[in-house]
């Protein structure tokens, strides 16, 4: 009955605010906006996610959703072959067990991704009510497509690789700092408010401290209480992003070309989705010239997902994307740095 309720609440309040982006800043956008040549580059900013003009930096997306099933460590070895790029980050979504691990999960309930109504004998189980070692025992790549095949479907028990079982997010930074310390960025899109959300935030806070991430990580989540709790508790020691709301409220600053100059802003980065031709939904609006302009004057990073299409990237690209997080790395990489 919780899980129910919580799912029904849950699945109103995200499509709400995504529909209000998608309609209030991106109203009649039936195409990609026309490139305007920027009137900020970046240059020796000094900020990691404030690259200079020109070197876009890329992201792999769920850990690497395209490669191997998403957000387990399968995924997230594929992109160790990147640890000596100037963009080598991880993208990964984190929820927490009913035991208190923070682990990698995209959706709310299990089944999207795993056999979990076959192991559990029921459908609609969420990460929280489940500990992490009961989690362990499904198979996370179980719906994971590649090509017109499913490479992982059927694996059980003992058969199942370490690589596709349930990620601790602990696990993810044991392996990708000791294959290759320092050289990788991360970021964490936290998928619940609270009750949940303070120790996912004290989780990774600690280890950030742990693993000496203090600058190589941003924090992104749809829920104001998050973003609050992160202000309150860890001013200046934490990155994060935008929630949609103050996505919302900056983008009606650009649009009325208001000086933030005093303004306290408390966010690094706008995290935008960006699409307009994929069939989903037509938004391509918040990827205009002068919206990251506006963000840039003001020091604040502007990344874009889910980017998969070539000639999207490169547009984006020339107005002056920091970041683009994409299910295909590689391809992207060729998109905007191949000969």
């Amino acid at each position: 009955m919780f899980a129910t309720v919580y799912y029904f609440l849950y699945t109103v309040l995200r499509k709400t605010v995504f529909f209000l982006l998608a309609g209030i800043m991106c109203l009649s956008t039936f195409s990609p906006p026309e490139y305007v040549e920027p009137q900020i580059k970046n240059q020796d900013t000094g900020v990691y996610f404030l690259p200079d003009y020109g070197n876009t930096l890329i992201s792999s997306h769920r850990s690497g959703k395209g490669a191997a099933p998403e957000n387990t460590l399968m995924a997230v070895k594929s992109n160790l072959k990147y640890a000596e790029e100037d963009s080598a980050i991880i993208e990964m979504d984190v929820q927490l067990t009913k035991d208190g691990v923070i682990v990698l999960y995209h959706s709310l309930f299990l089944d999207e991704m795993s056999d979990s109504a076959e192991y559990f004998g029921f459908s609609n189980i969420p990460v929280f009510a489940k500990t992490y070692e009961e989690l362990r025992n499904l198979n996370m790549g179980e719906n994971f497509k590649s090509g017109d095949s499913y490479p992982y479907r059927g694996l059980r028990g003992d058969d199942i690789p370490d690589e596709i079982r349930m990620t601790a997010l602990r696990d993810v930074f044991a392996c990708v700092e000791g294959e290759a310390p320092g050289k990788y960025r991360y970021i964490i899109e936290i998928k619940y408010p609270h009750p949940w959300a303070p120790k996912i935030v004290d989780g990774i806070y600690e280890m950030m401290c742990e693993y000496d991430l203090a600058d190589r990580v941003i924090i992104g989540t749809f829920w104001p209480d998050v973003s609050s709790y992160i202000d309150k508790n860890y001013p200046g020691e934490i990155d994060r992003s935008a929630n949609p709301f103050e996505i919302v409220d900056f983008y009606g600053c650009y649009m009325r070309n208001e000086d933030l100059s005093n303004e306290d802003i408390k966010f690094a980065a706008l995290q935008l989705p960006y699409y307009w031709d994929d069939g989903k939904l037509l938004i391509a609006n918040l990827g205009q010239t002068g919206l990251i302009d506006y963000a840039h004057k003001y020091g604040i990073s502007v990344q874009y997902w889910t980017v998969n299409n070539a000639d999207d990237a490169r547009q984006l690209a020339k107005s002056g994307a920091d970041l683009l997080m994409t299910d295909y790395p590689d391809r992207i990489r060729d998109a905007l740095y191949g000969e």
